[in-house]
């Protein structure tokens, strides 16, 4: 196994401000970190964090990188509605300059579903609801301000869902003009097999082959249902179904690419146990290259 060149780090809660954020980030021995800007299950928009300054600062001090916002579930730019499609693309804007605004880099977003009107369609949907959301963000930022990039995640296949496949995952980050955020759980759900460490590796390097340097993102998750099964769920590594001498594999064909843990929360030994471990399996403790 060569040395570790992928970032890793894990979701945290925002609930007690930035600041006790980072201090989780640290303790946990994170080296990147996402969270959310707004409540993920409701449409009201980010409001300013009175924190967000020393968070940029507390960020750039620990060197803390990527920092990745998760945007709202209800976000559908695929949506058979156009005033759902519309009010997913402000409301990705919207989270694009609030992310933006604490210093994040990333804002992760769910392909979503056509509905019924076929992925042809929902693809075309997706393609202008990001051109869109990002048409808008601009014109929502401060001058002095940066808005973050957004990626959009495969998903799980199930139902009307967009962008289960590679090959789909990849012409949507091409014809919109952004890269990815390849969770494993939904991977191994809409059917890639993880099971050993040589299939976990052909995996890999099939997300290489098929999405170049598109990948901005994993989403590193054990599955709680199986390969093929279409519906999600998360565990913690080494605790759902795919085996833990298979991300070794998988790591050797994503090296350098920062890696965010979405797994159930645990004591915070359980989840500094959780980062340590990741960490080994990605190639050892200390990081030898930074920011691939």
């Amino acid at each position: 196994m060569p040395d570790r060149t992928n970032r890793i780090g894990r979701h945290l809660p925002t609930s007690g401000g930035l600041k006790k954020t980072l201090v989780s980030v640290e303790a946990l021995g994170c080296e990147t970190v996402q969270i959310f800007v707004s409540n993920p299950q409701g449409w009201a928009d980010p409001t300013p964090r009175a924190d967000a300054e020393d968070f940029v600062r507390g960020s750039a001090e620990t060197g803390i990188w990527p920092v990745v916002v998760h945007a709202k579930y209800l976000i559908n730019l695929a949506s058979p509605a156009p005033d759902h499609r519309e009010r997913s693309a402000r409301t990705l804007a919207r989270e694009m300059v609030a992310a933006g605004e604490i210093g994040a880099h990333l804002v992760v977003v769910h392909s979503g579903s056509h509905g019924g009107d076929g992925e042809r369609v929902g693809m075309d949907r997706l393609v202008a609801g990001l051109d869109r959301a990002r048409e808008l963000a601009e014109g929502y930022v401060e001058t002095s301000s940066r808005v973050a990039e957004p990626v959009i995640e495969n998903s799980v296949g199930a139902g009307t869902q967009l962008c289960s496949a590679f090959d789909s995952l990849a012409e949507a980050a091409r014809r919109a003009g952004v890269r990815a955020c390849v969770d494993t759980a939904h991977a191994h759900a809409a059917g890639y097999d993880l099971s050993t460490p040589e299939s976990a590796k052909e995996m890999g390097e099939e997300l290489r082959e098929k999405m170049g340097g598109s990948v901005a993102l994993i989403h590193l998750n054990d599955a709680r249902n199986k390969m093929g099964s279409h519906r999600d769920g998360h565990r913690r590594i080494g605790e759902g179904e795919i085996l833990r001498e298979s991300w070794p594999g998988l790591f050797s064909a994503l090296a350098g690419i920062p890696v965010v843990m979405e797994t159930p929360y645990g004591t915070p030994e359980v989840d500094a146990e959780q980062v340590r471990l990741v960490k080994e399996l990605a190639g050892g403790l200390p990081l030898t290259q930074d920011r691939v």
